[in-house]
């Protein structure tokens, strides 16, 4: 049904409505009302519709005096005023019909929700996107993201994956969901990488408060004024949350971190098994490495990322290790003789 047939359909009902209530409304006028109203079942809900909604109109100031009642109270009711009463009633309809069109309208047609924009990358691809308020996001590697603009923020849902967010200042706040967190800034330049446990917020520019479900191991999180109260970063800060918790905030190396946008990973002072968990996020061939000693060795350096052959070669300038080659993997072992 359109717009169009509810609101006649209504104006209808609510000349029906005026019509019976009459005085003179005789057999006939029934039996035309009858006939219409047991036509379409809508019919009969259309002029429920107008009786519920002038009887509230009938209990207010908007009434005239007896209007509640369908004839005058008066002994002295004359032939001149029932055009008046008829009028009385017909406008009164009229201004239940334009209310009901008005709920209808609104029922039928509820707001649009705003628009949601998905963006992904595949594993080793990074991608460039330039957003519709001007604000520029990289993507990284086997990353996923919607972008969501309303009238009063913009946000983002990371769901996994890593980008670097370059905003345009502006009024509405610009919103970085990830992992039970949310980091806001309105002109700024910053990364958020979300892992399988955990969420990493890289400020690089400007200036953005982060906001947790808990500030802490297992305590409530703080409020001011009755408002959230988030952690405001300054250029070079990292966060780390874990579970909705502030793990830890450091200081780090903003060039270093931002490398891989030039397909370089850089790593200082990491372990083994950190390099490797980072490496294998840029390809489908996986790095593996099983032995708990070999793992926590410590390395540093820059590696093209994706390249799991060319770090797998390197180490064997600088450990002693095995490689081994088993389908999709690269299993990477103490050399021969070397305590397992």
């Amino acid at each position: 049904m359109t717009k169009e047939d509810t609101a006649s359909r209504l104006k209808t009902a609510a000349h029906w409505y005026a019509e019976l209530r009459e005085p003179d409304a005789d057999h006939r006028t029934w039996d035309a009302f009858r006939a219409w109203e047991g036509s379409d079942p809508a019919n009969r809900a259309a002029f429920r519709q107008v009786e519920a909604s002038l009887s509230v109109l009938e209990g207010s100031s908007l009434a005239a005096p007896g209007a509640g009642t369908g004839y005058d109270s008066s002994d002295t009711y004359t032939a001149d005023r029932k055009p008046r009463r008829a009028r009385l009633y017909w406008l009164t309809g009229i201004a239940a019909v334009l209310m009901l069109a008005v709920v209808s309208v609104v029922t039928l047609n509820p707001p649009a929700a705003p628009a949601v924009q998905v963006y992904a990358t595949a594993i080793g691809d990074t991608r460039d996107v330039t957003l519709e308020d001007g604000s520029h996001v990289t993507l990284n590697t086997d990353t996923e993201l919607a972008v969501t603009y309303s009238r009063s923020e913009r946000r983002i849902q990371l769901a996994h994956g890593q980008a670097l967010f370059s905003v345009m200042k502006g009024t509405r706040p610009f919103i970085v969901a990830a992992g039970g967190s949310e980091t806001r800034a309105l002109g700024t330049r910053f990364e958020v990488y979300r892992g399988p446990d955990d969420v990493s917020v890289t400020l690089v520019e400007g200036s953005v408060s982060v906001l947790p479900e808990r500030a802490g191991q297992g305590e409530p999180e703080t409020r001011l004024g009755g408002a959230r109260a988030g952690t405001v970063l300054v250029p070079g800060d990292r966060l780390v949350l874990r579970g909705g918790a502030i793990q830890s905030l450091s200081q780090v190396d903003t060039s270093e971190a931002l490398a891989w946008q030039t397909g370089i990973l850089q790593f200082r002072d990491v372990t083994l098994a950190e390099a490797v968990t980072e490496l294998n996020r840029y390809s489908d061939t996986k790095i593996r490495v099983d032995d708990p000693a070999l793992a926590a060795e410590h390395l540093s350096g820059a590696f093209p990322a994706g390249d799991q052959e060319m770090f797998a070669e390197t180490l064997k300038l600088f450990l002693p290790v095995e490689i081994r080659r088993r389908g999709n993997e690269i299993l990477v072992e103490p050399a021969g003789g070397a305590p397992r």
